[in-house]
């Protein structure tokens, strides 16, 4: 049995192409954020997509194979970009470049697909892969909860780690802000030197270093809405083909956190007051919650708001203040995300909607 799983791993087929395939496409996507355009940024941003896609239309090995010729491209574009002469003595850059790729990237990428595709069959205990011919109602699949949640550690503990290497690299937390406050301070001076009128009314100091310590923070509630956000268009790309293996979940009404991490956000927005780098990882961990639970918040919108005639227009408002307005809507939205986690307002809702039935 071992024998012909080994054989089989081993025999071309379409889950080998579709790694090949989206490998190349994930490692292109993110070596392109060297560019520093844009375009190239937002390409870049799309980086998991393929992973994902291929480990939800495919199974484990294309997930696991395209995760792998990833970085392997990744690799081997750092080496392209280099002077022959300087190839073997930056080998170690390159490799640094996929060990990145695949820490920040690929790894989470490949761990939320597989676990948006798991199921079991309802009384039974092991989790596998079914195919979208065996997907059912009656199968127990994992919860956008559980989903929620290790996006939420990844992307946290994403921050926290290149906040921790910065800091070991530079001689020390302290060092580390003051060469970092010092270079975005020069950078925002050379900006107003033209503008006399802005000269003498910012402090380039004091914005520098609010910038620098929003940096590792921000970095956290992004990278959560760019895994679930790729997560969500493989989910529908794979939809459209046929080959998901799992129903499509009634997002609006099941997005959630546990209701424990309101404590543990509240806990980590006192915990900032400490300052240096223990203040730091607790401001990782609050944005990275705070995003979550604005998420959480933009649910509850869309779920409290079905069969109003009035949502489709109050949605393209809230979407349009969302990104005109970014960051501050946030706040409104992880506000009600809390008081979601307090209250339970969907639940509320179908409880008052199964009275009136």
């Amino acid at each position: 049995m071992i024998k012909n799983r080994f054989l089989r791993f081993f025999k071309f087929g379409a889950p080998h192409a579709v790694a090949i395939g989206a490998g190349l496409a994930a490692g292109v996507l993110f070596s392109l954020v060297h560019q520093a355009t844009l375009l190239a940024m937002a390409l870049a941003y799309l980086s998991p997509l393929p992973i994902m896609i291929a480990m939800l239309g495919f199974g484990n090995l294309a997930g696991v194979g395209a995760t792998i010729v990833a970085a392997l491209t990744v690799f081997g574009l750092a080496i392209a970009q280099l002077p022959s002469e300087q190839w073997f003595r930056s080998l170690d850059e390159a490799a640094l470049a996929a060990l990145v790729f695949v820490l920040s990237l690929g790894l989470p990428a490949l761990w939320l697909s597989f676990l948006a595709a798991v199921s079991r069959a309802k009384g039974s205990s092991p989790w596998t892969i079914a195919t979208a011919a065996g997907r059912s109602f009656g199968r127990e699949y994992c919860p956008l909860e559980r989903i929620l949640t290790y996006a939420v550690a990844i992307s946290a503990t994403l921050a926290v780690a290149a906040a921790i290497y910065v800091s070991f690299r530079s001689g020390g937390f302290e060092i580390a802000l003051d060469l970092a406050v010092k270079e975005t301070t020069a950078v925002l001076e050379r900006l107003i030197q033209d503008k006399p009128q802005l000269a003498g009314a910012i402090d380039p100091h004091a914005i520098a270093r609010w910038i620098v310590l929003a940096a590792a923070p921000a970095m956290a509630g992004s990278s959560l809405v760019m895994l679930l956000l790729n997560l969500w268009l493989a989910g529908r790309v794979v939809q459209v083909s046929g080959r998901l293996p799992r129903p499509w979940p009634n997002i609006a009404r099941e997005l959630q956190l546990p209701r424990i991490y309101a404590l543990i956000f509240a806990a980590a927005i006192a915990a900032t007051y400490f300052g240096r780098l223990p203040g730091l990882i607790s401001a990782i961990v609050a944005a990275a919650l705070g995003t979550a639970f604005a998420l959480q918040g933009l649910a509850v919108i869309h779920d409290l708001s079905h069969g109003s005639r009035f949502r489709k227009p109050m949605l393209f408002l809230i979407y349009f203040g969302l990104f005109a307005l970014m960051p501050w809507p946030l706040v409104l939205f992880a506000l009600i995300g809390l008081i979601e986690a307090a209250f339970s307002l969907r639940d509320r809702k179908d409880k008052s909607v199964a009275r009136k039935l």
